[in-house]
């Protein structure tokens, strides 16, 4: 069901009680040399695992225990009743499962009593001496898959990511999982990953786990992840409803014959109703759909309140209401970049030839060596935002409908990688973050656009801030070209600039490309962005700048950044600036 409102309240509230409060008989496990370890579930997890759909999707604030507490439950009992099958667990892209994705399904695993490298390998095969049987359909190669064992026998997860589509090719697997859904090309998901869900029917056709799906994320923000909510639509279908109540039921009547196993003589005809009730919610399991909405709340046994505390004063209040109340954005019409949508204008572009070569959490990732789409033929070009509390830049290349490797048939800017940092760090601080990053590109050519806030001073150096930055790239080796641009666009130019970009309606403007990876945090920022009506008319809401408690990343100055690198590659220097005020 799709939210805790539209539950039977007294069976939830029933088995609720009862789950929360079961105690193993920890002297009889004892005896059988099992050990017992405490443990905690918070409400999604435990509905989730009591209902136990086929196809489940959760929808959960931020550090509500999705991968530990959903996704690892899950993987380990696709594992437990299909040994030897083959599962799949899906990113966006390669590098948030390595970084994000799998540390957290790992932390999962330990919680359950997995040990790596003796229940569970990475990208490796399992070591020889346990002798176990490999899956049915075992890979080749152990370099995109992780083994979990069961037994004598080991299931094989399958690394499957959208931006490295050779990940899925050939393959037949048995189950699949999936975290941050809410970014995932719902096109690629239904043509490319949803038909690899396939086979073994004779071995586990029967078990309702058999080629399930279950999906965890957190709000979507933008209009290209609201696919997700189509799980509730399907699972407020009355059928639907009707069978998660009767598992409800089923589970209680379960628990209520095994309390009494122990006091009774014979549980012979105890055992068969109890048999009789697991293999009806097998049934009613299968091709059912489940949606869970909670808040971050629902892991506030874990979190504690001053976690949320925290959150409402450090989070700007879109983004509390979305990543901790789970609220709903509606998004539109106050919007200051309405027609960003990340299934059109991301990209990912990792080199995996590089990637490749290290073993997984060896090192992290954090220079243009992993990045495919920088054009080795042209400079880069940069642009920054500067004051006392935050500055940062951000970098771009445009490429011509006619350059190599440009499919698009349309001129085309993609916007490569962001650097910030915050109060007391300096713009020269940020700038060095830029020559590190790109230490190991050869060119090292760069066009360094800025306007009239950056001949501005922070008060602690003679120094003006594009000074700075000039200073810093000419003691690293950079070759540069200035351009003064003079005084800044004003709002309202630039919202109709970025409405006809990124709306690709008109071919004379270049259409805008984000790399996924790189600029997360500006993309995220320019989705959040809103508009006013201020003293001059029109304007970006800039109010979360003033509010120091508020990580300023997640506020607007990312967005100024990207703004003048924009209005430059794609207004100034093509000389389309007289053609906005007819952009209706």
């Amino acid at each position: 069901m799709s939210t805790s409102k539209t539950y039977p309240q007294p069976m939830e509230q029933a088995l609720y009680k009862v789950l929360s409060s079961l105690q193993p008989n920890t002297e009889a496990l004892a005896q059988e040399s099992i050990e017992v370890a405490e443990g905690h579930m918070n409400k999604a997890q435990l509905l989730a695992l009591t209902v136990g759909a086929a196809n489940c999707t959760a929808v959960i604030g931020r550090a509500g225990g999705k991968s530990d507490g959903i996704l690892a439950p899950r993987v380990h009992r696709n594992v437990e009743v299909m040994p030897r099958s083959s599962g799949v667990a899906l990113g966006t892209t390669y590098i948030q499962l390595l970084d994000r994705t799998l540390p957290a399904l790992f932390q999962g695993f330990q919680r359950l009593g997995y040990e790596r490298d003796r229940d569970f390998w990475v990208r490796r095969f399992p070591d020889p001496k346990y002798k176990l049987q490999l899956p049915f359909n075992a890979p080749l190669s152990p370099e995109h898959s992780i083994f979990i064992r069961n037994g004598n026998t080991a299931a094989a997860m399958r690394l499957v990511s959208q931006d490295r589509p050779g990940t899925s090719n050939g393959l037949s697997v048995d189950w699949i999982i999936g975290d941050e859904v809410k970014f995932l090309n719902k096109k690629k998901l239904d043509e490319e990953t949803r038909p690899i869900n396939r086979g073994n029917k004779e071995r586990f056709g029967h078990l309702a786990e058999h080629h399930g799906e279950v999906f965890t994320t957190d709000m979507p923000t933008t209009k290209g992840g609201r696919w997700v909510f189509e799980a509730e639509d399907e699972c407020n279908k009355p059928h639907n409803q009707e069978a998660i109540r009767l598992i409800l039921a089923l589970q209680l009547e379960i628990w209520r014959e095994k309390q009494k196993l122990p006091t009774s003589a014979n549980n012979n005809g105890r055992l068969r109703r109890i048999a009789h009730y697991e293999g009806q919610i097998n049934e009613l399991r299968k091709e059912l759909t489940h949606f869970l909405d909670f808040s971050s709340f629902v892991n506030v046994h874990v979190l504690g309140l001053k976690y949320f505390r925290d959150m409402y004063r450090t989070m700007p209040r879109s983004i509390f209401n979305t990543s901790i109340l789970n609220k709903r954005d509606t998004g539109g019409e106050n919007k200051y970049y309405p027609d960003l949508n990340e299934q059109l204008h991301y990209y990912d572009a990792v080199d995996y030839s590089y990637v490749d070569k290290f073993d997984f959490g060896t090192r992290a990732f954090n220079d243009c060596r992993k990045d495919a789409d920088i054009d080795n033929a042209q400079a880069l070009t940069l642009g920054g935002d500067y004051g006392a509390s935050f500055n940062c830049l951000h970098v771009a290349q445009r490429h011509s409908r006619f350059a190599k490797g440009n499919l698009t048939g349309k001129d085309m800017v993609r916007h490569l990688k962001s650097f910030y940092a915050p109060s007391p760090a300096k713009i020269s601080s940020v700038t060095e973050a830029f020559c590190d990053y790109y230490e190991y590109w050869h060119r090292k050519e760069v066009h360094y656009v800025y306007d009239q806030t950056a001949v501005g001073k922070d008060g602690k150096s003679d120094l003006t801030y594009a000074d700075e930055v000039i200073k810093v790239l000419k003691r690293r080796g950079w070759k540069i070209r200035q351009i003064y641009i003079g005084e800044v666009p004003g709002h309202m130019t630039r919202y109709l600039g970025w409405g006809v970009a990124l709306r690709e309606a008109d071919d004379r403007f270049a259409i805008q490309r984000f790399n996924r990876e790189n600029t997360k945090y500006t993309f995220e920022a320019m989705a959040d962005a809103e508009a006013k009506e201020g003293r001059n008319g029109f304007e970006k809401d800039k109010a979360d700048e003033k509010n120091r408690e508020i990580p300023q990343h997640q506020t607007t100055h990312l967005t100024d950044a990207c703004d003048t690198v924009f209005y430059y590659l794609t207004i100034s220097k093509p000389q389309l600036t007289h053609l906005l005020p007819a952009i209706v």
